[in-house]
């Protein structure tokens, strides 16, 4: 009992462990947004049997992500733990536990990882705290390990076949230049067993530059899902000898004046995050998370700035990783190909439309939007098509969409010089030939390519 129970470490060890691992969380939250259209698709089946019914759908999973990074991050700056890290358990739990769409081993772990979090002291008072929860999560990384290197007891992988074929680039340059990769593949299970012991504190200043290198390693390598080795990494924070986090004491923050201000402007600042950025939802959460920070900073009376900064933060998080990615580009992209294959014009449309006004130099977005509204005889796909025709016109398929189009209602002239432009746009386009030679000769015209 004294192994779970007598388990100290430092404060300053609780709180640098608790921003590094609910940051990246943040982040990890953030970067899965884009999956979001993948969900509702008319395909799931849950992790555990019982679950299809409470599978998330599209609209769903995008908020919870959305919801999740805004709670991380407020869980970093040690707002309302005891209430905060319960929930982003539940809401983390159900988006994994209900749909195999998501069937990375890292985000079970992720998942068991907090549900011991919510037993973790992550507002510590004392110098020294006592937790049988951080031993625990200690113990759990060891067990990753264990079964990761029993998982590599295989001739494919100790004769290098495995590894060979997903390490490229720099760093496999220099290892065929070294030891060699049938000799890494030895070495990566061996690493992993001597980083199992990573439980036992006198380990701790071998292990954790070891394990820290070892992760460092995975994402030169270029094989990183998501973020889990920076994960990891983060995670490494609780094996850090403790003599790291003991040497100097850091002076206390100074007190800030008015810190209703602070809030109030905090609150400004929020509202117009949520308006900034192009996440589908992300104002109106933005704006219910306003009401709620404001609602229970008056009510508690405690850490105003804390909360203010918190809030603006998260919200930033947001704002930054919306405008540095692809993220809300590629997911009204998957939106608009899952409504298009399950035959739902309307959503397709409604994507198309976001995306080319988020991305008005997006040719699949004109394209495709453009097609939508020809099916349906609306003119103003033309329009569109031929924005697509500008952006690339070094490809044929918008030029044939139109083509087709005008043929279909009347207009064999205007069709037969488009289809003239998208042999020139593409030579080696078949489609732009059979096209072309089916309105030169009056014959019928060839069925459609699904580009």
């Amino acid at each position: 009992m004294k192994f779970w129970f007598d388990f100290e470490v430092p404060s300053a060890k609780i709180v640098v462990g608790r921003v590094l691992l609910f940051g990246l969380l943040a982040l990890d939250a953030l970067i899965q947004f884009v999956h979001a259209p993948r969900y509702g698709a008319g395909f799931n089946v849950a992790q555990l049997p019982g679950l299809d019914a409470l599978g998330p759908g599209r609209l769903a999973y995008g908020t919870t992500e959305l919801v999740l990074a805004y709670v991380f991050v407020l869980i970093a700056f040690g707002v309302a733990t005891r209430w905060l890290v319960p929930l982003a358990a539940v809401l983390y739990n159900w988006l994994y536990f209900a749909s195999q769409l998501d069937s990375y081993q890292h985000h079970y772990l992720i998942a068991m990882l907090l549900v011991i979090a919510c037993f973790v002291p992550w507002q510590p008072t004392a110098g020294v705290v006592r937790s049988w929860a951080v031993r625990l999560l200690i113990v759990e990384i060891a067990i990753v390990y264990l079964w990761a290197a029993i998982s590599k007891i295989d001739p494919l992988w100790l004769d290098g076949t495995a590894l060979s074929g997903q390490v490229h680039g720099s760093l496999r340059s220099l290892i065929d230049a070294t030891i060699g990769i049938r000799a890494v593949a030895i070495l990566v299970p061996l690493t992993e067993l001597a980083l199992t012991l990573i439980w036992w504190r006198p380990a701790w200043k071998l292990l954790a530059p070891l394990g820290i290198a070892f992760h460092l390693g995975i994402v030169w390598s270029g094989l990183e899902i998501g973020l889990f080795a920076w994960l990891m990494i983060g995670l490494y924070a609780f094996v850090l000898p403790d003599r790291v986090y003991t040497w100097r004491r850091l002076p206390a923050l100074p007190a800030v004046p008015r810190p209703w201000l602070v809030l109030a402007i905090a609150m400004v600042v929020g509202v117009v995050l949520g308006v900034v950025c192009r996440f589908p939802g992300a104002l109106v959460i933005a704006i219910l998370a306003t009401v709620i920070v404001a609602v229970t900073a008056a009510v508690t009376r405690r850490r105003l700035v804390a909360i203010a900064l918190a809030h603006v933060v998260a919200l930033t998080t947001w704002v930054v990783v919306d405008r540095t990615s692809s993220i809300a580009r590629e997911y009204y992209n998957f939106w608009g190909g899952t409504s298009r294959r399950l035959e739902d014009p309307a959503s397709a449309e409604t994507a198309y439309r976001r995306l080319a006004a988020i991305a008005p130099d997006d040719v699949s977005a004109h394209y495709y939007l453009g097609v939508v509204l020809l099916d349906r005889d609306d003119e103003a796909g033309l329009d569109e098509l031929h924005t697509a025709q500008q952006l690339d016109n070094h490809h044929a398929r918008a030029y044939n969409a139109e083509a087709r189009w005008l043929a279909a209602h009347g207009k064999p002239h205007e069709a037969l010089a488009k289809a003239r432009a998208a042999t020139t746009a593409d030579p080696t386009d078949a489609e732009a030939r059979n096209l072309l030679a089916a309105l030169t000769t009056g014959h019928r015209l060839p069925p459609a390519h699904d580009h």
